[in-house]
């Protein structure tokens, strides 16, 4: 028989069990119902002389007037939303994949069976200020900065941006902190009335000051999702001396899978997004939904060499009750137990 692979990750960080049942966003707020978004989304911030480049791909099914998304960001965009290279993802992901260990499990009476899976106020006067809109892709977005909540919400009450009621939590915690939020919607120019889409959004790229890297991971609890758990590859591009990196780690799991220089030749891969000896870094961020979670922290450190490791789970059924005998491989065994039965069978129709 066959050995059959199951991929564990493993490394310098502990096993994570992915909670099902829930999508997990691009640090965004979802809205629309009866539409499915792909949970397994992946993240490429470049940070650089106090500038951060923000990228990231979600992959929707639904009806186009049912989706939009919003995301947060602590400044006025330097540079507008934009198409960016599917490319760079695919670099990302190749360079920073982890080495590759077989891990043997014996396999015991009975074969298979063993392929466990891994597992809005009325009444505001001033309402938010538009700052910036237009369209990317067959997105439509506006660039909005609000001072209360309540304006905030009547906004996106009267534009037909349902939410779901605990998100006003965590809309006042960005509020707070002063900071801008993007709205994305389908163009209806591009799927008018109740047209049914289902591809990437993007990629898409945008820009903003920031005097750190940042990722707005909190604005996915706005997503009425608390008490599910969320997933995400976050792909961090920095100058050559320094890596991103997670300072700490209270409610949420962070990893470092990868860090490793970007050589000159493999720069045009990243579609403008790394130059010649920034680094790459590959980090895992998973957590769950709560109303009070924070953002992700990220920080910038020293940088330094390092690959994780993925282990390869190989179920050996040597051991089984219909296993090899005597030598006798455990095919032979099948086949000759076959071919006595056949010859019973045909005995007793003689007889």
């Amino acid at each position: 028989m066959k050995p059959r692979k199951v991929r564990l990750l493993a490394g310098s960080v502990a096993m994570v069990t992915l909670l099902a049942g829930a999508a997990a966003f691009p640090c965004g707020a979802p809205f629309g119902g009866g539409i499915t978004v792909d949970p397994h989304q992946d993240i490429i911030i470049a940070w650089k002389a106090g500038a951060e480049t923000y990228v990231f791909q979600p992959t929707f099914c639904g009806t186009a007037t049912d989706f939009g998304l919003l995301l947060p960001v602590p400044a006025k965009l330097s540079n507008e939303p934009a198409l960016a290279d599917q490319k760079a993802f695919d670099a990302a992901i190749a360079l920073s994949e982890p080495a590759k260990r077989e891990v043997v499990q014996k396999q015991g009476v009975g074969c298979g069976g063993n392929d466990a899976s891994l597992s809005g106020g009325k009444g505001v006067v001033d309402g938010p200020a538009v700052v910036a809109s237009g369209r990317v892709g067959f997105l439509d977005w506006v660039q909005l900065k609000a001072d209360t909540v309540s304006s905030f919400t009547e906004w996106l009450t009267t534009n037909g941006y349902p939410y779901d009621d605990n998100a006003t939590a965590v809309f006042a915690y960005y509020v707070s902190k002063g900071w801008y939020f993007l709205a994305f919607r389908i163009s209806q120019n591009v799927a008018p009335g109740a047209g049914t889409i289902c591809q990437a959004l993007g990629p898409i790229a945008l820009s903003f000051p920031t005097s750190a890297p940042v990722i707005p991971s909190r604005m996915a609890n706005a997503g009425g999702r608390s008490g599910s758990g969320l997933s995400w590859r976050i792909f961090g591009i920095t100058s050559g001396g320094t890596q991103l990196t997670f300072p700490n780690a209270t409610d949420q799991y962070s990893g470092l899978w990868y860090s490793g220089a970007i050589k000159d030749s493999e720069v045009p891969s990243f579609g403008g997004l790394a130059d010649a000896g920034d680094r790459l870094t590959r980090l895992l961020l998973s957590s769950y939904y709560t109303s009070s979670t924070a953002d992700a922290d990220l920080t910038l450190s020293a940088a330094k060499d390092y690959r994780g490791t993925e282990d390869v789970l190989v179920y050996d059924d040597s051991a089984c009750s219909m296993g090899s005998h005597r030598g006798i491989p455990h095919g032979c065994v099948l086949s000759l137990f076959g071919l006595v039965m056949v010859g019973l069978f045909c005995w007793r129709r003689c007889r």
